[in-house]
């Protein structure tokens, strides 16, 4: 009885596969999978068809909105008009309500040139780039607003686009915007009935 593991006396000898052919199929088979017919190269630099983009064109800023010709321009009435700094309520311009923070009239209008805006360092600034005195506090705004995210933008998904100022959406004296009412729900559409055919009738939506 032989041990395990043992083989008889008279087995023939084990013939040992040569070490080069081992050496070879390894050899072989490198190149191939290197190349990405089997396995997929780490840095996956497969190559698609696209066509190339061209440079995007400049984007537009639309003006704003006229301002209304019977308060401006504002020298016609302040003209050497000395500035009041003193919070108070506007007697004339009992129609704005100024809701913008703590802000006063004087914090964004030129005392001096009275038709004009002025930034924190009082550099003075043209009613049509009101922008530029929006943004100096509302920095955070400008990404989304180039972006066209925040804001209102139209035109090409690539090609010319035309942006808004903020002054076209919010008020500049009571920015925020009030509260919307939503509109009704839709009408649930009936049940559909193949006994009655492909025709279905409908729903008039008139008056919501």
């Amino acid at each position: 009885m032989l041990a395990r593991g043992s083989k008889p006396r008279n087995a023939p000898p084990r013939r040992r596969r040569p070490r080069w052919i081992a050496v070879g199929i390894v050899l072989l088979a490198t190149p191939l999978l290197g190349s990405g017919k089997w396995a997929r190269p780490e840095n996956d630099d497969l190559h698609y068809p696209s066509r190339p983009l061209g440079p995007d064109a400049e984007a537009t800023l639309l003006p704003p909105p006229p301002i209304d010709d019977e308060y401006f321009p504002c020298g016609d009435c302040h003209e050497g008009e000395p500035a009041d700094p003193e919070r108070r309520e506007l007697d004339e311009h009992d129609y704005i309500e100024l809701k913008h923070g703590d802000l006063w009239c004087l914090d964004c209008h030129d005392t001096m040139e009275r038709d004009l805006l002025h930034l924190s360092d009082a550099s003075p600034v043209k009613m049509e780039e009101s922008w530029r005195l929006c943004t100096r506090c509302h920095a955070k705004k400008i990404p989304d607003w180039r972006a066209g995210v925040h804001g209102k933008r139209t035109g090409n998904w690539r090609g010319a686009k035309e942006y808004r100022t903020c002054v076209v959406c919010h008020d500049p004296h009571s920015p925020l915007f009030k509260p919307l009412q939503p509109k009704p729900p839709p009408i649930p559409a009936a049940p559909f009935n193949p006994s009655a055919g492909a025709a279905s009738e409908e729903v008039s939506h008139e008056g919501l």
